[in-house]
Formats: C-alpha cells, structure tokens, sequence
C-alpha cells in the first residue's frame, strides 16, 4: 500500500510543483518575463517531446498516444487559443478541448498496452494527430461547426471556472477511474493520466492566467519521463515473474554494501519435477509463491532471484547466526504451504463454489513445496583477502546450498 500511496503522491506533486512554479515566474517583472518567456513557451515541447521518444524507443504505445496528444493539444493552445475565447475559431477549439481531452485520457486509461511496432499501438499513437486532421478537415468545410454549442458551454460555466457542467463531469470520471485503477492494478500509466487529468483541468478551467498552459503542460512532460524512467528501471532491475528484484538488483545493492551482511541462497527443491508432472503454469505459480512467502517472512531480508529455481536472500547489518531464525521461518512457510493443483475440466463456474472448494480440508491434489537454503556471512572470513568480498560471501552461500541438497533438501546449511 506504500508504494501505491508514493505512486498517487507523485501526479499530485508535479501539479503542485507546476502551480507553485507559475505564480513564482509567471507574475515577475517585465524585464524578467520577458527573458523566460522562450524557455517557458518551448519547455512543454522538450519534456513532452523527450516522453514521446522515450516512449516510442520503448515500445510504450499508451504513453506515447499521451504525450502526442497533449504535444497537439498544447501547441493548439498555443496557436489558436491567444485570443479572446468568443473569437473564432478559439471557441471551437477551446470547446472542443476541453471535451476531447478528458475522453482520450479515460480511453487511454482503459487501454491495454500494446507495442508501437503493432498496429493497434501505432493507431493508439496516433489517435489524437488523426482526430486533430478530422476535426480540422471538417472546420475547414464548415467554419460554424460547433459554434453554438461552444457559445453554450462558454457562457455557462461551473465553479468560477471556463469549463462546462460535460466537461467537468469528464474530468471527474477520468481522476476517479485513475485513482481507482492505480490503487488495484499499481501501473504508472495510470498515474499518468491521474496526473495529466488534474493538469489538463487546471489548465483549460482557468487559461486566463498567464502562462498557466507552459507550466502545467510542462508538469505533464515531467510526470511522464519520471514514470516512464521508472518502468524502464522496473523492467531493468526487477523480476517480471515473481516481481521482486532480479539478479542485476542484486550486483547494484552489493556495491552499496557497508559493515556486516549475511546472503542467503534459496533453492526450490524438485523443481524440474513440478515442471515435468504439473506443467509450467504451476511450475511459475510455485516461484511466485516462494518469492511472496521470502518477503513476507524473511525479517528483514531483501529478496531477490537469482535465477531460475534459485532465489537470494541479502541481510544487511545483520551475522550469519543473527539470521538462522528468519530463515527457518521462511523454509517452515513454504513448506507449510498448499499448492492447489486445478483440475481445469472440473473446475466450478460459479464463484461461491470455488470459494468452498478451495477452504475445503487437505485433499491428495494439493502439492507441497519445499527448498533447500544455504547461508554465509561476511564476518566469518568468506570474505577476506579477496577484490570482490560480496562474490565470495556469496559463493560460500551457494557451497552451504550444495550441502544442503546432498543432505536430503528441505533444511539450512551455515559456511
């Protein structure tokens, strides 16, 4: 729930970042606007324009439809929206922006991610450029199109702001699905488009403030890259399987190691049986299950896979004896875990018998994992005269691993 929470802060912080930036800047004196007035104008495009590669380099389709989309949007603010919002064509495009932009940002909070490479995620790209081509085409034959609606909306406005009863009702929706979906599915692109909402809003809902487009826009940007960093980083040093750090992880919070730590090595035992007789669906649920009970009892150790079967436990601060009871613990855990082997031909359609069936006694089905754990420290001379200590406290670990393997499994071994 921590993360999640750090997660929501993050859109909410750029906002405020932004709101704070522009009422610092945007109402200085002549001479020192006018010397930020370029960098401000052009900011939007660099940060924007940074998350749209970023993202189209990474095959990121949904981030790259937003940050297009709003590139559109703020360079139609820019051209267009200069003027008086009676004028023509600003009310249109005004009107028109304050509707659609809501409704891309709920539809790409819905979307599923696909790749740029694809031809959804290429069209999901370039969803907002070719709405932009229609309504400009449609403009171009018929300058009055959505005139009378746009007067309607800009002249009955809600909450001391330009934005319609419709158009605040949109954006509602769009805060309310993305808080949702950030607090159970935990992606940052809904916290992409939280964020690019509650800016958007700000933006269109009081546009009569100088420079308020350059600066929120400009917070979009920022948001995006910070998330799309942060994916990259995921993807880069964490598990996609089992969602907890990766080899690679392990090597970067080695270098950081200072004092006293002990590793530990963690091996599913007859893994390559549960593959062969229950397949590798199970076979993945079984990791993921290893992983989530090393979390969740290891007290103070960081869990990490190694490879494979294979799992690492890092304690920092902490002796190879200091350890022994964290790891019983977590060896008791999963040994005392039941894996449901599913029966898919018989398995019940209606939730509530599930439900039953699944708090029902022991049944023969049920498969016990067990691993076999090897420990070593960095106090007890792993480590001495040697250019890399953490290797060789680790080697130890995986030799105390062997022992314990060759000593019938399910059981910890200390170097």
């Amino acid at each position: 729930m921590s993360s999640t929470i750090v997660r929501l802060i993050l859109p909410l912080t750029c906002a405020v970042i932004a709101l704070i930036l522009r009422y610092l800047l945007a109402d200085q004196s002549p001479n020192t606007t006018s010397q930020l007035e370029f960098l401000l104008q052009q900011l939007p495009y660099i940060l924007l324009g940074l998350g749209a590669l970023m993202a189209l380099l990474t095959n990121h389709a949904l981030e790259a439809g937003i940050t297009i989309g709003l590139l559109c949007a703020y360079w139609l603010i820019q051209s267009f929206l200069q003027s008086p919002l009676s004028s023509q064509p600003a009310s249109q495009i005004f009107y028109l922006l304050t509707l659609l932009s809501p409704a891309l940002l709920i539809t790409y909070a819905l979307m599923p991610q696909s790749s740029c490479l694809q031809l959804q995620g290429l069209l999901t790209a370039l969803l907002t450029p070719l709405i932009v081509v229609l309504v400009a085409s449609l403009l171009a034959i018929n300058q009055q199109l959505f005139l009378n609606a746009a007067t309607n909306a800009i002249n009955n406005t809600v909450a001391g702001s330009h934005l319609s009863m419709l158009s605040w009702l949109l954006y509602l929706v769009a805060i309310g699905l993305c808080i949702g979906l950030s607090l159970y599915q935990q992606q940052s692109i809904h916290n992409s488009v939280l964020g690019c909402s509650l800016m958007s809003l700000i933006t269109y809902g009081w546009i009569q403030l100088n420079s308020v487009s350059a600066f929120m826009f400009s917070g979009m940007g920022l948001l995006l890259c910070i998330n799309l960093t942060i994916s990259l980083l995921q993807i880069g040093y964490r598990d996609d399987l089992t969602q907890i750090g990766n080899r690679r992880a392990l090597q970067q919070t080695a270098k950081t190691l200072r004092g006293p730590y002990a590793v530990a090595m963690v091996d599913a035992d007859y893994f390559k049986k549960i593959n062969d007789q229950f397949g590798h669906d199970l076979g993945d649920q079984a990791l993921r299950v290893i992983a989530s009970l090393l979390k969740q009892t290891a007290n103070g150790g960081k869990p990490f896979r190694y490879g494979g079967e294979e799992f690492c436990l890092l304690f920092k601060g902490k002796t190879q004896q200091e350890v022994l009871d964290a790891l019983e613990a977590c060896r008791q855990a999963i040994a005392n875990y039941d894996m449901v082997v599913r029966d898919k031909q018989h398995r019940p359609k209606k939730l509530k018998e599930g439900e039953t069936r699944r708090g029902a006694s022991k049944r023969k089905s049920n498969l016990r994992l067990t691993v076999s754990i090897g420990v070593a420290s960095s106090d007890n001379g792993n480590a001495s005269n040697s250019t890399n200590p953490f290797e060789q406290v680790l080697k130890s670990a995986d030799k105390a691993l062997y022992r314990a393997k060759a000593s019938g499994r399910n059981c910890i071994q200390a170097a």
